[in-house]
């Protein structure tokens, strides 16, 4: 047999042991003498805590010598172009605010890193792990994921090619940090925020000296924004203004107009109010594609007729959709009045609640039936 892998050039081989875990492409170094060098210029760093101690049976602190002694042994001319970590932490044992500060100053100091990925699990009474914005500041990054730690800014953040942001259960120290980190990311063009939280939004205004982001004019590239679990959402307009695609639980106090806006996402979380439903329609006349989830709606909402249509019904929106539809009063008014003055609705779909039974899907059909509509009526 003919190994025809080994004979391919170096910068294909590390490409293809980029896909590879780090602790993988390490054992392919026992392959031959031909591939003993090559894990040290593999483009990417993919460190799992989970897979290291489990598959290796090792200790956590054998898997922080681990990253330290893998950067250390890489060839210093070669950059590193992506760098994931992964950690679930269920003990004491995970890394400090320092390990994380080098690791990622070793990687950005290589010159090119684009994607930066960070996911740390933490448990509900362990303390959390910070992390600086200056950091994370890299004119090269693309992506960036940040997950389960607390992000100190003190500084302007400066992400010029940044175009994915994604923050998962991530604090600030109060809610205008995220607005300064954004003002960093000026080509920005997908961001999915969940859950982020600011524990010190108590601080005093007068001694809290902002970064300089005076030139902050919104995010005019943004295309999709997905926004949950977030205290106020507000404090974004400016930010996500010109997007395209919006997906949000949040209720939003004064909405702008969207001019771009094309699709929308909507989950009715506990402060989601009707008249939010209503103005978000009145303020996109772009709309094509509305969906609405139900769940966290009260029962007892009542019903009040608008006044007027929005724009986006009698001449744009395509395609509604309502998620966990159980026929309560109000949700029947409001898929009448989308159908009813929606003259170029194609279709609306109606995702029934889990627990709705097969006799109460086809009663719901019915009732929806009866009344006018030009668009197909979906049940699933």
């Amino acid at each position: 047999m003919v190994d025809r892998i080994s004979t391919l050039p170096d910068d294909i081989l590390c490409h293809i042991l980029s896909f590879l875990p780090t602790q993988d492409t390490v054992v392919t170094s026992l392959v031959s003498k031909r591939w003993k060098p090559l894990w040290r210029s593999v483009p990417s760093l993919y460190f799992d805590d989970q897979s290291h101690l489990q598959n290796f049976s090792k200790t956590y602190h054998w898997f922080q010598n681990f990253i330290y002694a893998t950067i250390r042994a890489r060839d210093s001319h070669q950059p590193i172009r992506s760098f994931w970590l992964k950690c679930v932490v269920e003990s004491d044992f995970c890394p400090s605010d320092d390990d994380i500060y080098e690791w990622v100053k070793a990687a950005t100091q290589r010159g090119g890193l684009k994607n930066l990925h960070i996911e740390v699990t933490l448990p509900i009474d362990h303390s959390l792990i910070y992390l600086s914005g200056s950091t994370i500041s890299c004119k090269t990054l693309v992506d960036l994921k940040l997950m389960g730690l607390f992000v100190e800014i003190y500084s302007f953040v400066d992400l010029p090619s940044l175009k994915t942001l994604h923050l998962e259960d991530v604090g600030f120290d109060y809610r205008q940090c995220l607005g300064e980190l954004l003002s960093g990311c000026p080509i920005l063009e997908y961001m999915h925020v969940n859950d982020t939280y600011c524990p010190g939004d108590g601080y005093d205004e007068d001694d809290y000296d902002p970064p300089n982001n005076n030139n902050f004019k919104g995010l005019s590239k943004l295309v999709r924004a997905d926004i949950y679990s977030l205290d106020d959402l507000d404090i974004l307009l400016e930010a996500i203004c010109n997007v395209e695609f919006l997906a949000t639980d949040e209720s939003l106090k004064d909405i702008p107009v969207f001019p771009n806006l094309t699709h929308v996402e909507l989950a009715w979380g506990w402060g989601m109010k009707w008249h939010s439903v209503l103005t978000m329609l009145k303020q996109c006349p772009k709309l094509q594609n509305f969906g609405l989830n139900m769940e966290l709606m009260s029962a007892n909402l009542v019903w009040i007729s608008p006044k007027f249509v929005p724009e986006c019904l009698s001449s744009q929106l395509r395609k509604c959709s309502i998620t966990n539809y159980d026929s309560t009063r109000f949700q029947l008014h409001f898929a009448k009045y989308i159908m009813q003055n929606s003259r170029v609705l194609q279709t609306m779909t109606i995702y029934t609640a889990p627990s709705s039974s097969l006799q109460k899907k086809f009663e719901m059909l019915k009732e929806l039936s009866i009344y006018p509509r030009t668009c197909e009526l979906l049940f699933k």
